[in-house]
């Protein structure tokens, strides 16, 4: 009886494994990687781990509509979960970036829009905007890494202001927390946005109208209080 050669059996479990991966399902690895962890739901996923679907797809407040995924295979071999995904939406507009499920968990290198569902509680901000964006956490829920730009766009007018063409700002950890500093183009709003990895965050909108008593008064009645940088609203809230 013929024997089998070992390179001919070793050559045969590679191209096996290699069927494997290409068929695995991609809502398993999305399971096994823990994406619910780091705050990615779906209505359905659909796919393979290399060319997969998630439909109706949300991270964490963020509806991104139904987005193409892919595992990226290097990181497989360091022991790392990275996800990429990308939106071709007219009406929602373009979206793309890469999920991080291991720790430091999070996103990078996101560009595109998407509606911010609910806004910042008081603040009434309708669209977030992401400029080669990071932000990741570690296990504990502390800010890992944090840079790129954000925007937040403003669709209900505040005391007879237009901030539709929105505010825009870096990103950074500030004290453990990842931090956005967003202004208008004018200089006059300004907006200061911090949140943790479990969701929790705090907005500030301060508005300089201190030269201006219509709009102080319009400003105090919405609920602003008076300070040294303006008039300022606080929002605290969970994604």
């Amino acid at each position: 009886m013929r024997r089998v050669r070992p390179p001919l059996i070793a050559l045969a479990a590679l191209v096996l494994l290699a069927l494997v991966a290409a068929t695995f399902p991609m809502r398993l690895a999305l399971e096994w990687a823990g994406a619910d962890r780091a705050g990615v739901t779906a209505r359905a996923v659909r796919g393979s781990v290399w060319s997969g679907e998630l439909v109706e797809a949300r991270l964490g407040a963020l509806p991104l509509g139904t987005v193409r995924a892919s595992l990226s295979p290097l990181p497989l071999f360091l022991g790392r979960t990275e996800l990429y995904f990308a939106r071709a939406d007219e009406r929602l507009g373009a979206l793309a970036g890469r999920l991080h499920a291991s720790n430091p968990r999070g996103v990078s290198d996101v560009e595109g829009s998407a509606t911010l569902m609910g806004g910042l509680g008081a603040i009434p901000a309708d669209r977030i905007g992401f400029e080669g964006a990071t932000i990741r956490f570690d296990p504990q829920g502390r800010c890992a890494e944090a840079a790129g730009r954000i925007s937040l766009s403003v669709a209900a007018p505040i005391a007879g202001l237009d901030l539709s063409q929105g505010l825009s700002g870096p990103l950074a950890c500030v004290a453990g927390r990842a931090q956005a500093t967003l202004a208008s183009g004018s200089g006059m709003e300004k907006l200061t946005l911090a949140f943790d990895g479990k969701g929790a965050y705090r907005a500030r909108l301060t508005i300089d109208a201190n030269r201006d008593s219509a709009m102080a008064a319009a400003l105090a009645a919405l609920g602003f209080k008076a300070g040294p940088g303006g008039f300022a609203l606080t929002s605290t809230g969970r994604f």
